[in-house]
């Protein structure tokens, strides 16, 4: 049997001394996407976690970050990465290294994530291809 109160001295939250709501997990729905689109209209991006406290969206902040950043941005760009994209983000990692959010803020309407996945799957030489490659 589960017991609903916590032992915890903290209050049962990760991380905070305060009782913590539970959370949905799993896909999210329309009106869902509704809520938190409306919400950052009206108090713009940051402070995702006043977003349950403030609209009722039983979503943790990390989870509405999220999907606002991959997924509901207006300007997020989506599908293969142009040429000019990519030789950008070869001169950018060749000043940078691995700073992907720096990248990101350079190539408009794409995510950090994206820019590092394409860059690890694509772009960097790994000694197997390296090999592969010769004649």
């Amino acid at each position: 049997m589960v017991s609903s109160s916590s032992s915890s001295s903290s209050g049962g939250g990760v991380g905070g001394g305060s009782p913590q709501l539970a959370v949905k997990k799993g896909p999210w729905t329309t009106a869902e996407d509704a809520i938190l689109i409306e919400y950052v209209r009206k108090h713009g991006e940051g402070n995702w976690n006043a977003v349950q406290k403030n609209c009722g969206l039983l979503r943790c902040g990390k989870s509405c970050r999220l999907r606002w950043a991959n997924h509901l941005r207006p300007n997020l760009k989506k599908g293969a990465f142009t040429p000019e994209e990519e030789k950008t983000i070869i001169d950018l990692h060749a000043r940078l290294g691995n700073k992907w959010a720096r990248m990101a803020n350079k190539l408009s309407g794409r995510t950090d994530n994206e820019i590092k996945n394409y860059w690890n799957t694509r772009v960097k030489e790994t000694p197997t291809r390296r090999f592969t490659d010769l004649p």
